[in-house]
């Protein structure tokens, strides 16, 4: 940053801070947090007020996809990477399910390039990308992850389930040396195949073939015997079901190394939502009952789902404005993903408790998620920070190029006010 900045008056939210849940003064310059205090004073600095406000490690969305390469006029990484920083995201995880594929070394370069160049011009939203798992992510053939962890992926996806137990068995095996995570997207595709949305009495009632909660469980206990047989690091990139969360639940318990997550939409929508085919809630892992929901819910309350994503997936007009069946899965739900989370979690708990819960799953979880360091908020540290106030209303400050996205509920609060991360910041308009 080329000016030092002071954050007066804000709330540290940071359990690993030892300023955690007081009201304090923050001096960072040079990407250095200077000094954190009750007062401080420095005359150079530029001056934010922080009153009513609250702040965290910087959060990181732990899956989003900009299309690009191949469909950049859906979104594009350098929009796409300030509508995250708007979001309040320090760091984003890219998906690899791109045109062509992260699936080499090479790919995972040219992405850690273009987001260098977004930084470069003021952005303070880091690219972490992502590597596939097979080449092409066709789920055959084992793509060199170890070539591409050392050239900077965080964990490896094919964004999409993965089919061959061969495969994930040895993708498992393979992480034990490397260090990263491998993710699978828990569908059992075989069963009810081409289903679009929950099976239950809604899917039933509009006609559709349904999807049902046997189709993640299976998977699931698949998925857990073979990380018993092979080792390594297994994450589900997004849990709908109860059963899932037991079963998960227990494998924890066990000392398995197995992480979850879920979106911040299955926090908020469910089954009964799709009435009247809205295509927008249409997505891959089906918005399920309210009884699931809240699991869901009470699984990011009690740490079970490590981290929240927004599982961000941009359309275009030209692809999204068709009937329920042909629209394509995902919506683009970045910039509300944080807030979705905290009305979610408060159905279910106080405001405090969900807030808390909220920021643990977009600070600390995904880090454990993705092996990154955590960044306290203390003297001598980085600056990693998001700071928000969670009582205030929410709004969209960088507004998606999207066009599917997620209807809000209203009096949705949580406003951005500004991430700062490195030398870079963004700051909402006064």
């Amino acid at each position: 940053m080329e000016q030092a900045l002071l954050l007066k008056q804000t709330r540290v939210l940071d359990p690993s801070s030892p300023w955690h849940g007081q009201v304090v003064d923050i001096l960072m310059d040079q990407g250095q947090i200077v000094e954190v205090a009750p007062h401080l004073d420095a005359p150079s600095a530029k001056v934010l007020e922080g009153q009513g406000g609250v702040v965290s490690q910087g959060w990181v969305d732990g899956q989003v996809h900009f299309r690009e390469p191949g469909e950049e006029t859906k979104e594009g990484l350098a929009h796409g990477l300030h509508v995250a920083a708007a979001a309040g995201m320090t760091q984003v995880a890219l998906l690899p399910s791109t045109h062509p594929p992260v699936d080499h070394a090479m790919a995972v370069e040219s992405l850690l390039a273009k987001g260098a160049k977004a930084q470069s011009s003021g952005c303070p939203t880091v690219v972490l990308p992502m590597g596939c798992v097979t080449e092409q992510g066709q789920g055959q053939q084992l793509a060199e992850m170890s070539d591409m962890a050392h050239h900077g992926a965080v964990a490896f996806s094919d964004d999409a389930p993965m089919d061959r137990v061969g495969a994930l068995q040895r993708a498992l095996t393979y992480s034990r040396a490397h260090g990263k995570t491998v993710m699978d997207l828990p569908l059992e595709t075989d069963l009810n195949h081409g289903g679009v949305m929950h099976e239950g009495l809604v899917s039933t009632e509009m006609g559709l073939l349904g999807i049902p909660v046997e189709a993640e469980v299976l998977r699931v206990s698949r998925d857990l015997e073979v990380l018993r047989h092979a080792g390594g690091q297994l994450h589900f990139s997004i849990v709908t079901a109860a059963q899932s969360l037991d079963l998960i639940r227990e494998a924890k318990a066990e000392g398995l190394s197995v992480t979850c997550g879920t979106t911040a939409g299955h926090l908020v929508y469910t089954d009964e939502d799709l009435r009247g085919f809205h295509g927008t809630l249409k997505v891959r892992a089906p918005f399920r009952s309210a009884a699931d929901r809240k699991a869901l819910r009470q699984g990011v309350l009690d740490g079970t789902v490590n981290m929240v994503v927004s599982d961000h997936r941009p359309e275009d007009l030209e692809h999204h404005d068709v009937e329920f069946v042909l629209s394509p899965n995902g919506m683009a739900g970045l910039s509300s993903a944080f807030a979705l989370t905290l009305h979610g979690l408060a159905q279910e708990t106080s405001q405090d408790n969900a807030h808390a819960a909220a920021v643990r799953a977009w600070s600390s979880g995904p880090r454990q998620v993705l092996g990154l360091a955590e960044a306290p908020i203390a003297a001598g540290g980085p600056v990693n920070l998001t700071w928000h106030a969670p009582e205030a209303a929410h709004h969209a400050e960088v507004p998606t190029k999207a066009v599917n996205t997620p209807p809000l509920p209203e009096g949705l609060t949580c406003a951005v006010r500004g991430v700062v991360h490195g030398t870079k910041h963004w700051l909402a308009q006064a």
